[in-house]
């Protein structure tokens, strides 16, 4: 106990500064963590259902109750293959821990405040050990730990739980200097972990991983054992992610079908996003002024807007390199971080909202070469992983040659400044969160009651965004239904929808209405229905385009009705053609 009283003491510093700037940075979210009256979420997002899905079902999969590869619960009754589902296991368990003892969203949010301190800590403990200044390492960690693509994604914790690469690295980098064998040991069981926390993570760490031995090749190529060690590394990273890649690969499923992205068309990947943050309320201020936005044109800044660097780490870094003494130590890191930057502009260079087809960046010619790796990258700001930690060892570096014109006694106070002026910059408006009323959730109540014979839906409207609002109500009532999701849906999905003549028409938005001439169809379609085990159609008048195909239920009376949803039996649906 003394000796973990003594380390605290000695990071003091560390646990004060980033648990202010956790507050300030993620606020509202740590006051929503203690208040278990409202259902509040820190952003109106529907992935985030996505993740209250993964923790629900992981319960079922740890109770023995649920095939973690294969489910019918969505696209009942073909069934879905999950081998290409993202799932963040270490954040299904702590958030399915953690509702144990508070409510889900209080949960939820607690779980993402943990996110960023995980993340934050893990790069504290590798830049430590590269710099050995705990002061310089609390500046780098901040880069880190409260960038806009960790701080700004609590609904995506599958890529903004990045606390496995800094760890990754700091274990192979001791390993291959200190040439122990426990210690790329440990650095290949967290490689191969990260397969189970996001394959966006995953990719980045392993092109990370793959600059280090050739980084250490070039000194230790003529030893035996560092050889010995490197193939050590893969076999146990192999061996730690085979039970995530091995499904993925042995699946049969149409990978093109699957990945469905276009190489060149990708999204959120203007150069501009290096250098803007959208969300900040000044940098908003500025350049959406008269005069400010005739020349900044670009006018969509991303769906997450996650890419920005930052002046005061650009400034260091130039600092740095004008240093002879710093310019070769980070020479090295600026290697390491360049792919990532040019990876991290997609397949064409786009400026300002204009795209020079005639420019070609390596993703184009990756996206070729390996396109079950890189064309999955259709949002190419995830490439930002693999860049964030050599730009804050760069960071780093040019934080020693500013704080050398300074006396040891004032370093401490001159790196508190940075950090609160690079919060400053990396602040990020509230996106004003999400509040789900208990009323929306009422028809699950009325459902529960309904009868004794298993309950299955079709929910209406059918689409993906739709969808991401059933699976989260699925968590609460259970039910299987004819759509689902998965983060990466296989089109054969829908065989089964596009089979059938209702399930079809609604499918397209279309609305369905018996006629004389498809009477014996339509009701060919709803006793297959019926055969196959639905029970109810749900129509959610609260979601997206309900309008669209309404029509279907105009001759039908709803067995329940509210301001969110009508619900039809399947019995009923044949009065349609009286």
């Amino acid at each position: 106990m003394t000796k973990f009283w003594r380390t605290i003491h000695n990071h003091l510093h560390f646990l004060v500064v980033v648990s202010a700037l956790l507050v300030v940075m993620t606020y509202p979210t740590i006051a929503h963590v203690f208040n278990t009256e409202v259902f509040w979420l820190p952003i109106d997002s529907g992935d985030i259902w996505i993740e209250f899905w993964n923790a629900w079902y992981g319960k079922q999969i740890l109770a023995g109750e649920a095939d973690p590869l294969f489910t019918t619960l969505s696209f009942y009754p073909q069934g879905l293959t999950l081998a290409y589902h993202y799932y963040n296991v270490a954040h299904m368990l702590v958030f399915g821990a953690l509702q144990a003892i508070l409510p889900a969203s209080n949960a939820y949010n607690l779980t993402y405040l943990l996110i960023t301190i995980a993340t934050t800590i893990a790069a504290y403990i590798y830049l430590n050990y590269i710099f050995n200044d705990k002061w310089i390492a609390l500046f780098g960690a901040v880069v880190v730990g409260f960038s806009g693509y960790v701080v700004g994604r609590p609904m995506h914790p599958g890529v903004a739980f990045l606390a496995t690469v800094p760890l990754s690295c700091y274990f192979l980098h001791r390993g291959f200097a200190e040439m122990r064998w426990r210690l790329i040991a440990m650095s290949g069981i967290l490689v191969g972990a990260t397969a189970f926390i996001g394959l966006y993570i995953f990719v980045c760490l392993l092109l990370t991983v793959g600059a280090y031995f050739l980084y250490f090749a070039i000194s230790q190529w003529q030893d035996r054992r560092f050889w010995l060690m490197v193939a050590a590394m893969i076999a146990v990273a192999g061996f730690s992610g085979l039970a995530r890649s091995l499904p993925m690969f042995s699946d049969e499923t149409d990978l093109d079908g699957i990945l469905d992205k276009t190489s060149g068309q990708e999204t959120e990947n203007d150069l501009l996003h290096f250098f803007i943050n959208y969300e900040n309320p000044i940098f908003n201020r500025l350049i959406t002024n008269r005069v400010t936005s005739s020349i900044v044109l670009l006018p969509d800044p991303g769906r997450w807007n996650t890419s920005y660097l930052g002046y005061i780490p650009l400034f260091l870094i130039a600092l740095g390199l004008m240093r002879k003494n710093y310019r070769r130590r980070m020479f090295p890191w600026l290697l390491l971080l360049l792919p990532f930057f040019l990876l991290r502009l997609g397949s064409v260079l786009t400026i300002n909202g204009q795209v020079f087809n005639s420019v070609i960046l390596p993703k184009y010619v990756l996206d070729r070469l390996v396109p079950v790796v890189f064309e999955a990258f259709y949002s190419t700001d995830h490439f930002q992983i693999g860049l964030l930690l050599p730009l804050a060892v760069l960071s780093c570096y040019g934080l020693l040659a500013f704080l050398d014109s300074f006396p040891m006694r004032r370093r401490g106070g001159m790196v508190l400044l940075l950090i609160a002026l690079l919060a400053a910059e990396y602040y990020r408006s509230p996106p004003g969160g999400h509040i789900v009323l208990q009323e929306e959730l009422a028809y699950l109540d009325w459902l529960a009651q309904e009868s004794d014979e298993p309950v299955r839906l079709i929910n209406l409207p059918m689409n993906r965004g739709n969808s991401k609002t059933y699976i989260f109500h699925q968590t609460i009532g259970g039910y299987p239904q004819v759509e689902g999701l998965a983060t990466r849906t296989p089109p054969s999905a829908y065989d089964y929808i596009n089979a059938n003549l209702a399930l079809n028409a609604w499918h397209r938005r279309e609305s369905l209405i018996c006629t004389e001439e498809n009477r014996d169809n339509y009701l060919t379609a709803v006793t297959q229905l019926r055969d196959d085990g639905f029970s109810h159609v749900v129509l959610h008048y609260s979601l997206l385009k309900p309008n669209t195909i309404e029509d279907s239920f105009s001759a039908l009376e709803p067995a329940f009705e509210d301001e969110f949803v009508a619900i039809y039996r399947l019995t009923t649906l044949p009065e349609a053609c009286q």
